[in-house]
């Protein structure tokens, strides 16, 4: 069992390893777009990515990416890949055709019809990261790490490439708007949010080119008897997938409409949500670790749902998750002012900084969510997914709309947070009903004593004032270290006793 729970972990590191490397590529993006882009120019990014591309990809991902690992063992590799792929390609062109069709009326009713050409570009970015899902998904369950990570390196480095032609040589604009012009007889002035779309469609295409292989023997196919057994658990994966994406957005979207415009007595509301939507991207130095672990259990799951062990090993993998999540959460808390500065280097964008610790705990709180949910998926009780997070989503615009109109961007925040925790302890307790796991108490109390201390780590080296700015850090450091080194190996030597 120690073996299966070590092979997850090296799993998850290789994916951390290089999610820190494609990462890092996003946010000498990010670096390269705000360097360009004013506060109030990144938030029309952080609205077009954070709101509207996000519920995009629910929508057409129809959550086929855990179908796919659902019956991908049971109904075979090829035939799995090719019927999905044949449904995605359906319904892709019938949502592509409706979004062109109607974007006049969708970009009045957004208030964005002086940026209406941004849902064309978010359109053919649907399509390409659609159909970038499923070879991707084909190389995880082949265990074609090397290969699928390789792919997202140079997906990650390209986007770097066209970002920095685009936005820093605008004789590239000009010379597109010549093309355009004699080819499509349209005149338009592209300007650098075109850029920042632009790159992400070529960087999708130059990925695109190299996963080509994987559609090796891929034909249309549609087959009644299938689509009528994945369906029950397309839909509910499906649902779930929406609610926890509005989840995520709801906050963004209720600060726009509910944040009155002259909250902010130095800055345009316009302003701080471009701070804010460059805060949230500094969390993925922790939730890129978090995606990691969902890369690798996601097969881990269901691959050892018979073992005779497995309730164990699903309750050290929470509890090694839990450790983990709150050890790097803390460290990185510790060094946010300094780790802020380089990563945003420019001041306009740190006003909101304050809050990633906060943002952060709660993307580890939906972890814990996220392990717990594997009682639904395991007890053939997918459809309390859908609940839950159903309800997290109406706790969140409640809160929502309590918090915004008064605090601002950290009425966001608190909704999260709320809406998050709400949706562990309701998982925690539906789950035990639905298929028991006997999880450690402990690790659910770290994670309270983390959400306690979380947003105070920061200003400790400033009260350690007296030992000079070197210790106070190496103190903080080493202390932490050896707190969690002592429950690390407390609860090595528990788990030995209990399976002596």
């Amino acid at each position: 069992m120690h073996n299966k729970v070590k092979t997850l972990g090296k799993e998850t590191i290789i994916y951390s390893i290089t999610n820190i490397i494609v990462r890092g590529c996003s946010y000498l993006v990010l670096l390269i777009q705000t360097h360009r882009l004013t506060p109030s120019a990144y938030s029309i990014v952080t609205e077009c990515y954070g709101t509207y591309l996000a519920l995009g990809h629910v929508f057409y991902d129809l959550a086929m990416d855990m179908t796919y690992f659902r019956f991908v063992h049971q109904l075979g590799k090829q035939y799995t890949f090719n019927i999905i792929v044949t449904l995605l390609l359906l319904t892709s062109l019938v949502f592509s055709t409706l979004l062109i069709s109607y974007t006049p009326e969708i970009a009045k009713i957004s208030n964005q019809l002086a940026h209406i050409r941004y849902f064309y570009y978010m359109t053919g970015i649907l399509i390409l990261d659609t159909l970038l899902m499923i070879p991707y998904a084909k190389l995880r369950v082949e265990k074609k790490t090397f290969y699928f990570l390789s792919v997202k390196f140079l997906q990650a480095f390209a986007n770097i490439i066209f970002s920095a032609i685009l936005l820093y040589l605008p004789s590239c604009l000009r010379l597109i708007e010549c093309i355009v012009a004699n080819c499509l007889n349209v005149k338009v002035a592209l300007n650098g949010l075109d850029a920042v779309f632009m790159a992400n469609l070529l960087s999708n295409l130059t990925a695109l080119a190299f996963l080509l292989p994987n559609f090796k023997g891929f034909y249309l196919i549609w087959h009644s008897h299938t689509l009528q057994l994945i369906r029950g658990y397309a839909t509910t994966a499906f649902l779930t997938t929406l609610f926890f994406r509005i989840n995520e957005t709801l906050p963004l979207w209720l600060f726009l409409k509910w944040t009155p415009n002259n909250f902010y007595s130095t800055h345009t509301k316009e302003e701080i949500f471009g701070n804010f939507g460059a805060s949230c991207k500094l969390t993925v130095c922790i939730t890129l670790g978090i995606q990691a672990f969902k890369h690798a259990a996601e097969p881990f799951f269901f691959a050892n749902s018979d073992r005779k062990e497995a309730l164990r090993l699903y309750s050290q993998t929470m509890h090694l998750f839990i450790l983990v999540s709150c050890f790097c959460l803390l460290i990185f808390s510790l060094n946010l002012n300094w780790i802020a500065k380089i990563l945003i280097p420019k001041a306009d964008y740190r006003h909101t900084v304050d809050t990633v610790p906060y943002l952060t705990f709660t993307h580890i709180v939906l972890g814990v969510y996220y392990n717990l949910s594997a009682s639904f998926k395991l007890g053939n009780q997918p459809q309390y997914n859908v609940w839950i997070s159903a309800f997290g989503s109406l706790v969140i615009g409640s809160m929502g709309l309590v918090w915004i109109p008064s605090l601002g961007h950290w009425g966001c925040v608190y909704a999260a947070m709320s809406g998050a925790v709400v949706m562990t302890l309701i998982g925690y307790y539906m789950g035990q009903r639905c298929y028991p796991i006997p999880y450690r108490k402990k690790g659910f109390l770290l994670i309270l004593l983390t959400s306690l201390v979380v947003g105070h780590i920061p200003l400790w080296p400033s009260k350690l004032a007296f030992l000079g700015v070197g210790w106070a850090y190496i103190l903080l450091h080493v202390a932490i270290l050896a707190i969690f080194y002592g429950l690390a190996i407390g609860w090595k030597k528990s788990t030995n006793l209990k399976e002596e």
